[in-house]
């Protein structure tokens, strides 16, 4: 079984932030823990952002990487915070670093493309015809940066309601903004947004 190097970086970098702040720990930390080389990290990441992203990528966003259309957007939202909590640990020092490729900047520009690609099918499917992309993009990034910008206020704030809840809102805020624009078929049961039941 071949070593995966990226795992054994992202582990070592996890465990350390469970004993030093995340802006403390090198890159030379992260090599002395797990006896990578030099060469050896920097052939699998750029930099310590870099690798913060990929953990971020790996570990909570699993259910965002392609659009599936059996899963509903509720189910999917709500195990990506379920996630966010399981490393909360990792993710709030990781949202509170600031520079040119912070993971907070990466978190307010991923889910856009994904979001595109849902709205887009959704759009084809309930109008029987293409979009204006134009406005598609338009509504669809309004959305992204709403909803990653209060994801990431949930984790500054330690997490102050279930990630359940955060889901359903999110949820339903998107229902309620974009259910005209997408063709809603709420009449035949259908909806890009479900309609969540939690309580």
């Amino acid at each position: 079984m071949a070593i995966n190097i990226k795992e054994i970086v992202a582990d070592a970098l996890l465990d350390l932030c469970r004993t030093k702040e995340l802006k403390a720990i090198t890159i030379k930390d992260i090599r002395e823990k797990t006896g990578v080389s030099r060469q050896g990290f920097y052939n699998h990441f750029k930099d310590k952002d870099d690798l913060i992203h990929w953990i971020y990528y790996d570990r909570v966003m699993t259910n965002f990487h392609e659009v599936d259309e059996n899963r509903g957007y509720y189910e999917n939202l709500r195990d990506y915070f379920l996630r966010a909590e399981k490393y909360h640990f990792f993710l709030k020092p990781a949202v509170m670093l600031c520079g040119q490729n912070c993971l907070k900047s990466y978190m307010l520009e991923h889910p856009f493309e994904w979001d595109l690609q849902y709205h887009e099918k959704w759009y084809e499917k309930n109008a029987g015809e293409k979009p204006v992309m134009e406005e598609l993009r338009f509504f669809t990034k309004y959305h992204s940066i709403a909803s990653a910008g209060m994801t990431i206020e949930w984790i500054k704030e330690d997490m102050p309601v279930s990630p359940e809840i955060m889901a359903k809102r999110i949820t339903n805020l998107r229902r309620i903004g974009l259910g005209k624009f997408l063709k809603d078929t709420e009449d035949k049961g259908e909806h890009p947004y479900g309609n969540p039941q939690v309580s």
